[in-house]
């Protein structure tokens, strides 16, 4: 069926192959909110004294009374797996990458800064550290995304001849 506009040349592409990323990132992230981030450890105070550090999950530090930064993390990983769950499900708009990338970004900075664990910062453990690489590459596929939409919606697409323009035929009339 004709339906007055001719397109020519090929079909833009359309990028729903990120959205099998998105999925299994998602589930990974919400795993990761289950895992404690950080090793536990001993630390030598001031005066030679010794004490144990247990820092647990993001939930058991976000129930501490200075888990503050601990709370901003469980908000970051919600609102990161919303939008990983609509980028898995829908396809179009640059918004949704760029919104996943800069949740991402901020999400590698507080496993790299470490906000709200004291003086010495803890080392990650293998779970954090397995976050951190999750976040990272999770970054850089939306970044990844969103340039590709980016370049899809620069490319010239044709719809024919626009109507009164030379060498089309005039309208009929009657």
């Amino acid at each position: 069926m004709f339906s007055g506009v001719q397109r020519i040349g090929p079909p833009p592409a359309r990028t729903s192959r990120y959205g099998r990323f998105y999925a299994p990132l998602a589930l990974g992230m919400t795993a990761l909110a289950f895992v404690p981030p950080f090793r536990d450890g001993d630390v030598t105070g001031e005066y030679g004294t010794t004490f144990h550090r247990s820092f647990g999950t993001v939930f058991e530090m976000a129930a501490r009374p200075a888990g503050g930064p601990a709370v901003l993390a469980i908000g970051l990983f919600a609102v990161l797996v919303v939008f990983l769950v609509a980028g898995a499900l829908r396809d179009g708009s640059i918004a949704l990458p760029i919104g996943i990338a800069v949740l991402a970004a901020l999400m590698a900075l507080m496993f790299v800064t470490k906000p709200g664990t004291g003086t010495p910062a803890p080392a990650l453990s293998d779970a954090g550290r397995a976050g951190l690489v999750l976040v990272v590459c999770t970054a850089v596929l939306a970044v990844a995304h969103a340039v590709h939409l980016s370049v899809l919606n620069r490319r010239p697409v044709s719809y024919g001849t626009a109507p009164g323009s030379p060498g089309t035929p005039p309208p009929r009339s009657g």
